[in-house]
């Protein structure tokens, strides 16, 4: 029987085939696969970005709220400061209003953004720069914030009032608050703030006050104030406010508030779109991103931290110029009535007294004169930090000078037993040119400094000439206490002593130094110090020599009739005394008018006219005394004046004036002026020199009182 053969199967191969099968499909999909970790990894980081960005903004808007709250309180105190310096002057102290409204106006006229100044008891006003001095005041607008002023006697800015901010100080009389002073200003001076601030595009600024009106806003950002004012309710909390991020600060203790907003961050959205459209790019971009954004945050807190140094500098100088005006203000003031004083405690001294009354005056007048030099320091600092003072230019005899100002100090050197001599090089030249008052300053100075830390030996004052440049040296060498080596470099620093204890010990401001280093540089020269603690100290300084020679002698005797128009009774006095003194006969009047009445009725040399009188001024009783026929038409005229010289000269010049004196004048700048107009006077036709016209030669002198 045939065998059968059956054909095999072939081996079953389904399960491989699915395999393969997968396989491919899986081939197809692995970049897809293998972009999905990348993908998700895209996505963390995007998330990661997106709260990072998020926590960098709310930063950013905590950071800028504080800055610019920062920047509005330092214009509210800088504001109620110059309000309560001007409650505390003098005229308002005396009752006068008229002085203190003229004081006022010029407090006003520094800043635009001042609209008024009023000054109130708590029922009515009792003046109103936005009113005549005559006219009916309205009533108080605001009653409860003056009563408030009036009860805690603290300064108190207000909210928005008709348009203006409203900043109130109280008014202390004899100790107690009797008035409240508030100055209007315009709500634009702090908007300028909020403008200066640098903030990102659409986010927004607003200064609310108590009762949320809104008082400034930043000129970037469209945010409303109705949607920011329930950021009042949680203060210095992040807050969510529809699709706003908003952050309040308030402003110091003034009860305003600084609400700043965030538009929403779309950085998140962007990333996640960029996801969708290309996974695997994604990711690189992502990575890209993480570089950029750590750079950029590095970048930007640079940035911020040049800004905020910038800034500091910016109110640092601010502060210190505002400082500075402060003090050449509060010194001027205080300065004009002490030299009044002084001027009649030195008539009173040379007045028949019994011993001890004169004992008495003397006294006076020291402490007076200590107190004088002080305020003095203060002031000359304050106009050498401005560049404000003005050198005079005339011939020194230099060993007269030196010699004067040994003269000077060489009681005081007795009285501690040291000995102060002058040693003068027999080269040094005889006359030079330069400022002879500042000169005496910085020696008096220098000297004074030298026995005050001296109590045994002598000081010796020399002086040479140098060649190649050619300079006057000065030195001041004593046998004293020395000075620390590590002192030694900042001892001509205002306001720096050697000690903590030496102005308790030794008295003094710390000041005397750095106006005379500040004054030897003015004149172009420098000044410094050598020392060893316990031997000694020598200080010298020098400036440029320009040769001088001798000024011809005035030879006047007879004493001229003199014209006196002045409308404060003090100086009138005072004025009269000093010219009456000096040998002339005087004429004062109290204003304008009684001035030209004396004037058509008798014959005057000379006349002395306040600028600024009630009524018929300075200028204009110059004017009609200009139009006068005649030698009468021709007198010499001083302008006294508060201001500085170097701003009215142009005006007095236009008026006819022949020379203008500053108050509170110095009795020697004075008579000064009168001998030197009285020379012109003795030669009314001077010949021309170099074709010059007689407007040419005509000028007017000015006479500080530096």
């Amino acid at each position: 029987m045939p065998e059968i053969v059956t054909p095999s199967r072939p081996p079953d191969d389904s399960g491989s085939w699915f395999s393969r099968r997968l396989l491919s499909r899986l081939t197809l999909l692995a970049p897809f696969l293998a972009l999905a970790p990348l993908a998700a990894f895209g996505l963390m980081l995007a998330l990661a970005l997106g709260a990072e960005r998020e926590a960098d903004r709310r930063a950013d808007l905590q950071r800028a709220a504080t800055a610019l709250s920062v920047a509005v309180e330092a214009e509210l105190r800088g504001g109620i400061r110059v309000l309560e310096a001007l409650a505390g002057s003098a005229g308002l102290a005396a009752g006068d209003l008229a002085v203190f409204r003229a004081e006022a106006q010029r407090v006003m006229a520094r800043d635009a953004a001042w609209f008024t100044l009023v000054l109130t008891d708590g029922e009515r006003q009792l003046l109103n720069l936005r009113y005549p001095a005559e006219a009916v005041l309205p009533p108080l607008r605001d009653p409860a914030s003056v009563a408030s002023v009036l009860r805690t006697g603290r300064a108190l800015p207000s909210g928005l009032l008709d348009g203006f901010v409203a900043l109130r100080v109280p008014v202390r009389v004899e100790g107690s608050v009797r008035f409240s002073l508030m100055a209007a200003l315009e709500a634009s001076a702090y908007a300028r703030v909020l403008d200066q601030a640098d903030m990102p595009r659409g986010w927004s600024a607003i200064l609310l006050d108590a009762e949320g009106r809104m008082i400034a806003r930043a000129a970037s950002g469209a945010a409303a104030p109705e949607d920011l004012r329930p950021a009042l309710a949680q203060p210095r909390q992040i807050l969510s406010l529809g699709s706003l991020t908003a952050y309040a600060m308030p402003v110091g203790d003034s009860r305003w508030t600084l609400v700043t907003a965030a538009t929403p961050d779309t950085f998140a959205a962007t990333v996640l779109g960029w996801l969708v459209l290309a996974t695997g790019a994604a990711a690189v971009l992502a990575g890209i991103g993480v570089v950029a954004r750590i750079a950029s945050r590095h970048r930007g807190q640079e940035a911020i931290r040049n800004r905020s140094q910038a800034e500091a500098l910016a109110r640092a100088a601010e502060q210190d110029r505002r400082r500075t005006d402060m003090l050449a203000t509060v010194s001027h003031e205080l300065r004009a009535p002490l030299t009044g004083l002084l001027g009649y405690t030195d008539l009173l001294a040379k007045a028949d007294l019994p011993p001890t009354a004169k004992s008495w005056v003397e006294q006076q007048r020291r402490a007076g004169q200590a107190l004088l030099a002080l305020i003095g320091d203060v002031l000359d600092f304050a106009r050498l930090d401005e560049g404000a003072v003005e050198l005079e230019e005339a011939d020194i005899e230099i060993a007269q000078l030196l010699e004067d100002c040994a003269g000077l100090m060489r009681s005081v050197a007795q009285q501690k037993g040291l000995g102060l001599r002058v040693q003068l090089d027999p080269g040094l030249p005889r006359w030079m040119r330069g400022d002879p008052m500042r000169l005496r300053q910085i020696t008096t100075n220098l000297i004074s400094n030298a026995i005050k830390f001296t109590e045994r030996g002598e000081i010796v004052v020399s002086a040479r000439l140098t060649a190649r440049p050619e300079r006057i040296e000065v030195a001041v060498v004593d046998t004293g206490i020395g000075i620390a080596p590590e002192a030694l470099p900042r001892i001509f620093d205002r306001f720096r002593q050697e000690r903590a204890d030496t102005a308790r010990r030794f008295g003094g401001s710390g000041l005397g130094l750095a106006i005379c280093r500040r004054l030897v540089e003015a004149m172009g020269g420098a000044i410094g110090a050598e020392s060893r603690q316990g031997e000694g100290s020598r200080f010298v300084f020098w400036v440029p020599f320009r040769p001088g020679a001798a000024p011809l002698a005035p030879a006047h005797d007879a004493g001229l009739r003199i014209l006196v128009a002045e409308d404060v009774a003090a100086s009138r006095l005072l004025l009269t005394a000093v010219l009456e003194r000096a040998g002339h006969a005087v004429t004062a009047t109290e204003d304008g008018p009684a001035a030209l009445a004396a004037l058509h009725g008798a014959t005057f040399d000379l006349a002395v006219l306040d600028l600024h009188m009630p009524g018929l001024d300075g200028f204009g009783v110059a004017a009609a005394l200009r139009t006068l026929p005649g030698e009468q038409g021709r007198v010499p005229l001083i302008a006294l004046t508060a201001e500085q010289p170097e701003e009215v000269e142009p005006a007095c010049r236009a008026a006819g004036f022949d020379a203008v004196l500053r108050k509170p004048f110095e009795t020697r700048r004075l008579l000064g002026l009168i001998d030197a107009l009285r020379g012109r006077a003795a030669d009314p036709h001077p010949t021309a020199r170099n074709g010059e016209t007689a407007e040419d030669r005509r000028g007017v002198r000015s006479a500080g009182n530096d």
